[in-house]
């Protein structure tokens, strides 16, 4: 008995009780609206309503976005792109090798149906790799901001996006012209017009590549350029060598790591972001070499001065500030001094080593620029002239002075910059 009245009482099978009711129409109406109402729970966000199932699928995006900023090293997975010349080449060698379907008897039938065939795989074989080098480049928002910043000072602000739409650009054309050349072809209705629209095919789009595949090549040499960037492993406590031009960070970084940076006696040896390592006691550590800084204000600082305040802002680095009171720099000890008085009130939050470099070539009586006249009643300024910041370690190069103090202090600091990203990663992860 009660299993009829379930059986009775199911949506589904309502037939029995509509016989039997004179409201049939009604009810049914009413039945027809209950099975099609959804109950849906909301939350409020920013005063609406807002489904549940919707902002859970919102949120693993968000993860996923934030996930991929937080780690660096995508210009090594940058896929390998071949010269416009060779994939093209090779797509006419892959697509004239293509024969007509068996079984085709009529003449013009088959050569139709070939020059169809071989126009549809020469599209193919162009378009593919396109779509292929678009897809696998990084979109420049989803990059660590140390990398973006590599980006837009290496390769200019905008232009790595110009040439990934150019080369979107020729794959559409090509695509667009592949299939319209196939479509014709196959609607030849003699094997000479087949032959004459499959040539004619081939020629536009062999055209129009050698014409736009200058994309192809601007992109390859922008996976070069990108490719042998530094890689900045994080976790890994890095050191920041820093100060005006010229003042001897590549001969300490030569000292200190295993990097070997060009040294020069003129500015802005270092052109650009130089990586070495330091090992001690089974302990690894990273040393950067980064381009000398001028007294200036921001919108007037070149790309490689910009490079070196985006390794400040966006790596977990302490400071090795290198200053040169000798002369020899160019730059004099009061521009020196200001640039110095930025950077530390910009930067003072990294752990931080101040070092007077070419202490073989200071005087007893300071160098005087006439740029330093300026600064005459400053009486930090006249300190620092004459004996650099306070705390800083005199060495040379040269005669092999206070090398091993420095080092010393090197792994300190270092050590000390690792118990703060472990510190910083613990906060993050609790």
């Amino acid at each position: 008995m009660t299993s009829n009245l379930l059986h009775v009482w199911q949506i589904p099978s309502t037939q029995h009780f509509l016989r039997s009711s004179r409201l049939s129409k009604e009810i049914s109406a009413t039945l027809s609206f209950f099975r099609k109402m959804q109950t849906i729970t909301c939350e409020i966000t920013s005063a609406s309503y807002v489904p549940i199932t919707q902002a859970r699928r919102e949120v693993p995006t968000e993860d996923k976005t934030l996930s991929k900023l937080e780690t660096v090293g995508a210009f090594q997975k940058l896929p390998m792109v071949m010269p416009s010349i060779d994939i093209l080449y090779s797509a006419l060698r892959k697509a004239k090798r293509i024969t007509p379907t068996k079984g085709i008897a009529n003449v013009a039938k088959r050569e139709r149906n070939r020059g169809a065939k071989q126009l549809d795989a020469l599209m193919k074989e162009l378009a593919v790799p396109l779509k292929h080098y678009v897809e696998k480049f990084p979109n420049k928002k989803y990059l660590h901001p140390y990398e973006r910043s590599l980006i837009e000072l290496t390769l200019g602000d905008g232009n790595y996006e110009e040439v990934l739409g150019r080369v979107d650009t020729l794959r559409k054309k090509v695509q667009s012209v592949g299939k319209e050349q196939a479509s014709l072809c196959a609607k030849s209705l003699s094997k000479r017009e087949a032959e004459e629209r499959l040539s004619e095919g081939m020629k536009k789009l062999e055209d129009i590549f050698k014409l736009e595949g200058n994309a192809v090549d601007d992109l390859l040499n922008i996976a070069k350029t990108l490719r042998i960037m530094p890689v900045v492993d994080l976790e890994t406590p890095t050191l920041c060598l820093v100060g005006a031009p010229n003042v001897g960070k590549s001969s300490l970084v030569r000292i200190l790591s295993t990097g070997k940076p060009e040294v020069c006696h003129y500015p802005f040896t270092t052109r650009g972001i130089l990586m070495g390592h330091i090992d001690v006691n089974y302990q690894h550590f990273q040393v950067t070499d980064t381009p000398g800084i001028l007294k200036r204000c921001d919108e007037d600082r070149n790309n490689l001065e910009k490079l070196t305040l985006a390794v400040l802002s966006h790596l977990p680095t302490a400071i090795l500030y290198v200053h040169d009171l000798s002369g020899e720099c160019g730059t004099s000890p009061s521009d020196q001094f200001v640039i110095y008085e930025e950077i530390r009130e910009r930067f003072g939050n990294h752990l931080w080593v101040d070092v007077l470099s070419k202490c073989d070539l200071l005087q007893e009586s300071p160098v005087i620029f006439i740029t330093d006249d300026d600064g005459a009643d400053n009486q930090e300024m006249a300190r620092y002239r004459k004996m650099g910041p306070d705390g800083a370690i005199r060495v040379s190069v040269m005669n092999e002075v206070g090398l091993d103090e420095l080092k010393g202090r090197v792994h300190d600091l270092l050590v000390s910059q690792l118990a703060k990203i472990k510190s910083q990663k613990k906060e993050q992860d609790t």
